[in-house]
């Protein structure tokens, strides 16, 4: 199974029997191949290699949940099954203005704390960017792009993802009707009130 995902040669049975122990494997024996890889052909003959069946997998098992979805339900509907290989996910819709757009955010990310156990610094070359890069390969209407890295410090990992929509995405409004604005100005009324007294103090005493 580890060897078959780690070249793209997917099978269904390998999906159907993944749990988060088997994914750790998988994890591992990724950085081992690509350890290996840069130390026998260089790190970027390396990542063309990995990337060799990549984007055909990416194509399978992305486009199953995106090719009849906008991105973001799609997204919500594969997130079980990286829930199974260990990731916390939230995906967020964007779309707007004739594009189809999402955000997916990554509260965990299993594989960082094991990048430095095979000499990487962080698992994002080996992963994400590989990702990412296998996305645009396989959808060359989609721009894919990593916003935020847990590897580098931040809060959560995020990547967005956009293509132009065959659906009706209205365009944004600016202007928001005057009895909704009304209702939110209303909620605001407990934060106005401070925030008056302090400007009061500020004109008063300074």
């Amino acid at each position: 199974m580890e060897n078959n995902l780690i070249t793209g040669n997917l099978r269904i049975e390998d999906i159907i029997n993944l749990d988060e122990s088997k994914a750790v494997q998988l994890f591992r024996n990724r950085f081992k191949r690509y350890k290996n890889l840069i130390e026998e052909i260089g790190e970027t003959a390396a990542f063309e290699k990995m990337m060799e069946k990549y984007p055909a997998q990416q194509k399978a098992l992305m486009g199953t949940f995106i090719e009849n979805n906008t991105l973001a339900k799609g997204f919500k509907k594969a997130s079980p099954l990286l829930g199974l290989m260990g990731f916390v996910m939230e995906v967020v819709d964007i779309s707007q203005n004739g594009i189809d757009a999402a955000l997916e955010i990554q509260r965990v990310c299993p594989v960082l704390s094991l990048a430095q156990e095979y000499g990487f610094e962080n698992p994002c070359r080996v992963f994400c960017e590989m990702e990412q890069e296998a996305t645009r390969r396989a959808f060359p209407n989609i721009k894919a792009m990593i916003l935020s890295k847990q590897a580098e410090g931040d809060c959560v990992c995020i990547f967005k993802y956009e293509r132009p929509t065959t659906q009706n995405i209205p365009k944004t409004q600016h202007i928001s009707s005057q009895i909704t604005t009304y209702i939110k100005l209303a909620k605001l009324i407990p934060s106005l009130i401070p925030i008056s007294i302090k400007m009061l103090k500020m004109r008063f005493f300074n």
